[in-house]
């Protein structure tokens, strides 16, 4: 009797989800229906309003019909050499037609800055140190004697020279400067025959390598232990003492004379 029993609820239940299902689609079928009865009876309200939208015509058409109120965007003419595309505009604006623009924008005279006119009241004379190369590429330590404008800071004024590099005179007796471009010197002191100089991050990374880096600071001790106060340098870069310079290991953890090298 029991075993009955179960089977007959299994009967039922598996009845009664069928009949849930069937339900369910019956009440789905109905609601379609309903939304086509209802779409049908509003046929003609619906069309009319797409026609009054002109709905075709704005989808289709590739001059449609302004609605009364509504504007028209402006039509941009295309030309032929407009079809290039980016082959057309990069020609435009080559390098080429640029340099050809600067050039022609420095045909007009361009006023030089004026200098300061150096006199025996605004100069002193200082004792600047270059490079020059022989023709095995040899270098050797050069002593320059020019004057420059007078300053409160005789050292840096000379050490600023150097950075800046030589003159015409001295270019055209084979000096160069080996200081790297973009150098600053942003203080100098003395303190007990030692000068503190204290460089820019540009000064540690010279573009000849190990000896131009020795050079390099051959030009800045030369021109220091010129000063009759200044025995030996210690080189600072932003301010921080540093064991080797640049990448090429050029001790300068310690001052530096004129013997060093």
């Amino acid at each position: 009797m029991e075993i009955l029993d179960s089977e007959e609820k299994k009967a039922r239940l598996s009845f009664l989800k069928k009949r849930r299902t069937v339900v369910a689609f019956l009440l789905w079928l109905l609601s379609m229906m309903l939304l086509i009865a209802l779409f049908l009876a509003k046929k003609d309200i619906v069309k009319q309003n797409l026609e009054e939208a002109r709905v075709k015509e704005r989808l289709f058409d590739k001059n449609p019909t302004l609605l009364e109120g509504e504007t028209s965007a402006p039509v941009i003419a295309t030309t032929k050499d407009d079809e290039l595309g980016f082959e057309n505009n990069f020609e435009a604006f080559s390098p080429e037609s640029e340099i050809a623009q600067d050039d022609s924008a420095q045909e007009e005279p361009v006023a030089e800055s004026e200098s300061i006119e150096l006199t025996a009241e605004n100069s002193v004379d200082a004792s600047l140190f270059f490079v020059r190369l022989d023709d095995d590429g040899n270098g050797s330590i050069v002593l320059s004697t020019r004057k420059i404008e007078k300053s409160d800071s005789p050292m840096m004024s000379a050490i600023n020279a150097v950075i800046k590099g030589v003159n015409e005179e001295e270019s055209n007796r084979g000096l160069m400067s080996l200081v790297p471009e973009g150098s600053e010197l942003l203080g100098a002191t003395v303190s007990d025959g030692v000068a503190l100089l204290d460089f820019n991050e540009s000064f540690e990374y010279n573009n000849f390598g190990f000896q131009g880096t020795l050079y390099q600071l051959k030009q800045i001790v030369y021109t220091a232990t010129a000063f009759p106060t200044v025995s030996s340098v210690q080189i600072l870069i932003n301010g921080e003492k540093c064991d080797y310079l640049g990448s090429e290991g050029v001790f300068i953890g310690s001052p530096l004379t004129r013997e060093s090298f």
